[in-house]
Formats: C-alpha cells, structure tokens, sequence
C-alpha cells in the first residue's frame, strides 16, 4: 500500500478538530504560583501540607504525603516496607518502565505476572502462580483509570500474607464497589504528571492507613535520618495547584467518562474496534479511553493513528511496547555496576540468573503491540468534539479500507 498516497485521499475528508490541550490551567492556578512566588518559600511547607490533607480526605485515607513524582513514591513504599535483597515483588508488564524498575532501586528482584485480559491489569490466577518462599510483596497497576481486579488480589495478598503497594497513577477517583482505587493495599502511589487527570506539571502522593508506615515514609522522604533517606520532597507550587486540581477533579472525572459513553455509542457498530470498558461494580475515570483494534491488520494501524492526530485527535499507541520483561532493565548485557539483583549470591529464587526476556506472558505479548490504542479525552473536550472524533475513526478503521477497497 502506498501509504502516502493513502493519507493524502484521506485528508480531502475531514477538517482539523481543534482539540484542547491538556492541562486546562487558568487563573487560579497562575494566583496560587504568584502567592506562593511572593511567600519566598518554595519549598515543601503550608500548600504541601494543606494538599497533603486535602488528599486525605477526599481518598478516605489516614495519610497522604506529597512527593516530587510517583516513582519515588514507588521506591519509598518499597524501602518503607523493608523490602530488599533477596527479596521478591510481582509486578505487572504492562504499565510505564517506574512500576517494576523501583523493585531494583532496593535491590529486590522483579517477578513478572500476566495481565488478564480485561482490565489489562495483573491477573489475579497468575500471581497465585508466581508466589514463592521469596515473595514480600505485589504492586498493582490501574492501567488507564480502569480498575485492575483489586478485590480479588487482596484476597490473594491476604492468603499469602504479602504487602500490596496500588500504583493508582492513572487512577484519581477510580472505585470498586464505591471504594475508592488507593485504599485496598498497604500503600498506594499516585502520579500528578503533565499528563495525569490531577496535574501540576510534576508531582505525586503516597498513601496510607498505616501510622509505622507513614512515620517511616515521612523520614525516608528528607535526608539525613538514621536510615539512609532521600531527597523526594514536593514543591510548594505542586502542593498550591494540586489543591486547585483536586477540587476540580470530580466534575473532570465526570466529563472524562460522559465522553467515553458518547464515544463507546458512537463507535459501537465499528466491528473494527473495540472500546474498552471497566466492569459495572467499577468506576473508571477514564484518564485514556483505551480502544482495541480487532482485525489483525497491525501493519495498517500506525498509518491511521498518524491520521488521527494530523485532524487533531489526542490519541496514540499504547506505550508498553515491548512488555516490561522483555526490556533492557531486566536484560542487561552486562551487570551494572550496582549488581543485578537476581544474580546476588543470597538470591535462590524463581529469577536466578535472570532471563526474563525468555518468559511467556501470553496477554501481555498480545496487548503490548499496536492493537491497544489510547485517546486522551479531557476536558473541556465535549460532544460536538467526540463526533467529530468518532466520525475519523469510523472512516479510517472501516472494513473497506481492509478489504482492499481504499488500497491504491
């Protein structure tokens, strides 16, 4: 297929959509960064504090402390629970590199899990599976604002008396039967990224019910205490506009999922494609409405991804490719000079020796590829936008384009 010439005849179709960048910020957020400029105090104080107890409420959790990005708040979790050499943690392939890298900045090694197939979250039945004499702990990653099967990993977690860290990046005000993702597991992680639905450019939150583990979080967050401690404060700017942020993220989270409904309606006869939806006891807050390609044209799929965001549409293809297992933090061709984890001459466990790249993780080689597409649908993106969205994709992932029909 001559795929220049492709898009050229696709073009002649749609007129650009002017779709709105993510994060909306406004004049609150430019007041909150003067007052805290004209405190002279930009360093983690008063706004972190205040957003560190705002977050606490709104989740429904004891604790919350603000640090500089979800992966330290990653690696804090890990070192907070004791967890290191010789140590094992199930993780997920499915997710950014920061969910299972954090389990080798403690030395502890890596234990890759499938995924199960429709939350894209860790299969509850292949953890079982992969829990050994080694096991500490389970870090469970809420792909997307869709909830991974939490319920039934605590009830694994809880058999097998492991830790659960909810790495909940995604997942701002996300809840299984009206409990809110973040308070399941001993510990949860959020991001508030750019591109996260609680954005202030960079910044995270850790949470607990635990008074040992948020005491031992609080230390490890600030040099200089008796155990070895980081620097993985939160600036006062993130702590002034994630309180902004939070006070909108409801009526946000609202738009988010009334624009994958449209979306999901609108895309429903596609046999093209799939929009992916959480389960009815769950409330996705959809940070990327994720979208399956079905047929089995991967070759064909980035020509129209390319196309979509030409006319303007927040989408891309899904950034776990390849798998997390098979990548060069696990394959290293030579030890780094830190060791690798799984070749520690206390180590005997299930990865000693390494060779993850070798291991067979079925869903996640299936969905770590092309097929899984994400569309950014923030608002103030609306339903005159989404039809217009829904109106491109419809045409460029139509059967006739795969029958040969649009082939030139």
């Amino acid at each position: 297929m001559n795929y220049i010439k492709l898009i050229e005849k696709m073009k002649v179709n749609f007129d650009k959509i002017d779709w709105p960048r993510w994060p909306q910020y406004g004049q609150e957020e430019q007041d909150a960064v003067l007052r805290v400029i004209k405190s002279n105090q930009l360093f983690a104080d008063k706004e972190v504090r205040e957003f560190e107890e705002s977050y606490s409420k709104y989740l429904g959790c004891k604790h919350a402390l603000g640090i500089g990005n979800a992966t330290e708040g990653l690696h804090l979790s890990l070192a907070a629970l004791d967890i290191g050499i010789g140590d094992e943690v199930i993780v997920t392939p499915f997710s950014f590199i920061s969910s299972a890298s954090c389990v080798l900045m403690q030395n502890a090694v890596p234990v890759f899990c499938d995924i199960e197939s429709e939350s894209l979250g860790l299969c509850p039945n292949d953890i079982e599976k992969k829990i050994s004499k080694r096991t500490k702990a389970i870090i469970v990653v809420h792909m997307f604002g869709y909830p991974a099967r939490i319920s039934e990993i605590m009830e694994v977690a809880r058999k097998y008396n492991l830790y659960v860290v909810e790495d909940a990046s995604h997942a701002h005000g996300a809840s299984v039967d009206d409990i809110k993702i973040g308070t399941f597991g001993d510990i949860s992680v959020f991001s508030m990224h750019q591109r996260k639905v609680l954005s202030v450019g960079d910044g995270g939150v850790v949470c607990t019910d635990r008074a040992d583990l948020y005491e031992k979080i609080f230390k490890l967050r600030s040099f200089g205490h008796v155990e070895l401690s980081y620097n993985y404060r939160m600036t006062e700017f993130a702590g002034a506009l994630g309180k902004i942020q939070l006070s909108k993220l409801d009526e946000q989270n609202i738009i988010r999922r009334d624009n994958y409904v449209y979306l999901s309606e609108m895309l429903k006869d596609n046999r093209s494609l799939r929009v992916r939806s959480c389960r009815s006891n769950e409330y996705g807050v959809y940070y990327a409405i994720v979208i399956e390609v079905l047929n089995d044209y991967i070759d064909e799929i980035k020509v129209r991804v390319d196309y979509l965001k030409e006319v303007g549409v927040d989408i891309r293809e899904t950034f776990v490719q390849p798998p997390l297992h098979k990548h060069l933090h696990f394959n290293p061709e030579s030890d780094p000079a830190r060791g690798a984890p799984w070749n520690h001459a206390e180590y005997d466990g299930v990865m000693q020796g390494g060779g993850y790249g070798k291991q067979l993780l079925n869903n996640a080689e299936k969905y770590c590829s092309p097929r899984i597409l994400e569309l950014y649908a923030h608002p103030p993106v609306n339903n005159k936008m989404i039809k217009k969205c829904a109106d491109v994709i419809n045409y460029v992932f139509n059967e006739d384009f795969y029958n040969g029909a649009f082939k030139l």
